[in-house]
């Protein structure tokens, strides 16, 4: 029983620099303002957008990571010039994945 491994962590610990997180989500790395997360409009919008109101999405995205929001969309890009919608919502979804500590 001794020679049994324990489970590593298989998250990646979020770095967090003067207030800000640091991540990196589908190849791009973007920081995120540890206080966007404390925010009720955001958690509002984000209900909405669970309720098929598509039209808060880039707003969210906006809202969390900031300046980055132009390289984002930059490297979200399909080959006809557009971000699809399926593409930068799957980015939300897994740039709030990266940020929460419990999942």
């Amino acid at each position: 029983m001794a020679d049994i491994k324990k489970p590593q962590d298989r998250k990646k610990k979020l770095e967090v620099v003067d207030g800000h997180y640091k991540v990196t989500v589908q190849g791009i790395e973007v920081t995120v303002a540890k206080d966007a997360l404390d925010d009720f409009e955001l958690l509002d919008d984000l209900a909405r957008i669970e309720n098929n109101d598509a039209q808060r999405i880039p707003g969210v995205l906006r809202r969390l990571v900031g300046d980055d929001f132009s390289k984002v969309m930059n490297g979200l890009r399909g080959e006809n010039g557009r971000v699809g919608l399926e593409s930068g919502t799957q980015f939300i979804r897994d740039l709030l994945d990266a940020l929460s500590p419990n999942s």
